[in-house]
């Protein structure tokens, strides 16, 4: 019963709009409010199974699985015909798979029978945006403000498209009205201060990119067009700051980066105008679309949903947009969408068969799923265009994760014989050679390592607390510990290190104090809690000893060998 009251209550909304509109019945032309009593109304053919479907198309989508959400809503929609809302959503998954075109002709078909539904004119808008059809678009979005004058983004959206068809009193119109009831809306300011650089009129753009750089003070975009205006202004070294600043926030910001060499120019530095020409490529567009600028924003928002859907738009338009394919592949990246990410890395690569920063995107996503052989086949081609210290200590990782130590070693002493004495290679070597148990192999290396670099802190610590784990050089190995928290204060596993040279000192209270201080920065890791198990343990507390034990246990697959050592040690204390 309870099974069919939720289906019951589903199918109703199938048929309902999520924003309060106006639609027309599609067969008596009779007019009812969504959002109100009166939705009901609307004539629907939704059952138990339209509702099942919607559902798992909805878990579906929700995991990031459009093309079972798609088959799903598509289904649904057969069985519910009359539901807008259903092929709205059909609309959604079309768009953000990127299939554009028919994501526009399933909204269209939603407009004809419904005309005023919000839902549907909110995404027809974008659609219409993205292909560049701006005369319907700013049809879209007078229409949708008409409806619902306290929509915000089609506010937005339309004082945008104005002032791309340079209708520039419309655009300060819609885009005024609009900061009084959003006075901290980043993107408004920004686009009034960009209407306002169209018209020539300096001093008032200047005062809206200043107000978008006192709410988001690493804006690239404003600081870009500050930029522009200094260089206006004839202050050059004013303007070589803004574009350095814009550049360095976002490397892709390639009109900071042209107008920066163009100024280095200007000022007689040749070689650095060099150096910023090099990081221009000529597949790269010059100028950057709104919904790439939309898409980029959403993504510094951690919005990833939102700016896949941007980055899509936009690259239908211009597929060899590097720029855009790489954004969108962290995107997917980062919401472990792997497939589709690799399929963009590959995609940008074969544009650009040389581009360094795809290969490293792509051997990153290769390792963070598990895919090492994968992962080091992309290291081999890196280190083949432009070999570095670093490809090597990446590859050798992969290499470690796979548990090919000889081979691990073997590539971090070619990258020594290559490049000479450099400390993260000699570093990593002394990790290989931990991990194949050679502890005097070990202690060599990550003492020529501090030779190179008496602060690596990663080093004082690796062999402080290798000594200590020994029982050997006790105070050497507290005053490496203690040199490399100097150096990295606040990080846990060093403070962990400090803990551990404690208990074997003898110093119980200071260890134990250590190792609570540091849980606080590293809560999951086993051996923080092994270490804790064994001071508690040490001082006769059974009972909280047993405690850290098992958290061990809850995290020991980080940590080889540490389950059954710490099975062991519960298995003694509990005797």
């Amino acid at each position: 019963m309870k099974k069919r009251l939720l289906l019951f209550l589903i199918s109703l909304t199938l048929v309902s709009c999520v924003t309060p509109a106006v639609i027309k019945k599609p067969d008596t032309g009779t007019v009812v409010e969504t959002g109100s009593t009166k939705e009901a109304k609307i004539p629907s053919t939704a059952n138990e199974e339209s509702s099942l479907n919607y559902i798992l198309g909805y878990q579906a989508e929700m995991e990031g699985r459009w093309a079972e959400a798609l088959k799903y809503y598509e289904e649904a929609s057969k069985l519910d015909p009359a539901s807008p809302y259903l092929k709205v959503q059909i609309g959604r998954i079309l768009l953000r798979t990127g299939k554009v075109k028919a994501a526009t002709e399933k909204v269209e078909e939603v407009i004809k029978s419904y005309p005023d539904y919000l839902p549907a004119l909110r995404l027809l808008g974008q659609l219409y945006n993205g292909q560049k059809r701006t005369a319907d678009a700013i049809r879209i979005y007078e229409k949708i403000i008409k409806i619902d004058p306290n929509d915000t983004e089609a506010h937005l959206f339309l004082g945008v498209l104005y002032a791309a068809e340079k209708k520039y009193p419309e655009s300060i119109d819609v885009l005024e009205k609009f900061l009084k009831n959003s006075p901290d809306n980043l993107m408004a300011l920004y686009y009034l201060g960009s209407v306002y650089f169209d018209m020539k009129d300096i001093e008032k753009a200047e005062e809206y990119f200043q107000k978008a750089l006192e709410i988001k003070p690493d804006f690239d975009a404003a600081l870009y067009r500050l930029g522009l205006i200094s260089e206006v202004r004839g202050k050059n070294d004013e303007a070589i700051k803004y574009y350095k600043k814009a550049s360095e926030i976002n490397p892709f910001n390639f009109q900071a980066r042209e107008r920066l060499s163009r100024l280095y120019i200007k000022e007689n530095k040749l070689q650095e105008a060099i150096g910023e020409l090099e990081k221009i490529s000529s597949q790269f567009p010059k100028n950057t679309e709104i919904h790439k600028r939309l898409g980029l924003l959403y993504f510094d928002n951690k919005e990833y949903e939102k700016a896949i859907d941007q980055f899509r738009l936009v690259i239908e338009a211009k597929p060899d947009d590097l720029a855009v394919r790489y954004y969108l592949s962290l995107a997917l990246g980062t919401l472990k969408k792997y497939d589709l990410a690799i399929d963009e890395l590959k995609a940008i690569l074969a544009l650009d068969p040389k581009n360094i920063q795809a290969f490293l995107n792509l051997a990153y996503i290769y390792s963070d799923s598990g895919q090492y052989e994968d992962a080091i086949k992309t290291y081999d081609k890196l280190i083949a265009i432009d070999a570095k210290p670093e490809y090597y200590i990446y590859k050798s990782s992969n290499l470690l994760k796979l548990n090919k130590t000889k081979a691990a070693e073997e590539t971090l002493k070619e990258a020594i014989e290559r490049f000479g004495e450099n400390d993260e290679l000699y570093f990593n070597l002394a990790v290989v050679y931990e991990k194949e148990k050679r502890f005097d192999d070990m202690v060599k290396f990550l003492k020529k390592t501090l030779s190179l670099n008496p602060d690596h802190a990663d080093a004082l610590n690796f062999l402080g607390y290798s000594y200590a784990d020994k029982g050997i050089k006790l105070d050497e190995a507290l005053s490496m510990i203690q040199k490399a928290l100097s150096l990295m204060p606040g990080n846990g596993y060093i403070i962990d290190s400090l803990g551990w040279v404690y208990y074997k000192l003898g110093r119980y209270e200071d260890s134990l104090k250590e190792l609570r201080r540091a849980l606080k920065t590293v809560k999951d890791d086993p051996l923080v809690y092994e270490h804790l198990g064994d001071v508690l343990a040490a001082i006769g507390n059974k009972k909280e000893a047993l405690e850290a034990y098992r958290k061990a246990l809850l995290y020991s697959d980080k940590e080889e060998g540490l389950k059954e050592r710490v099975e062991k040690k519960l298995e003694e204390l509990s005797k």
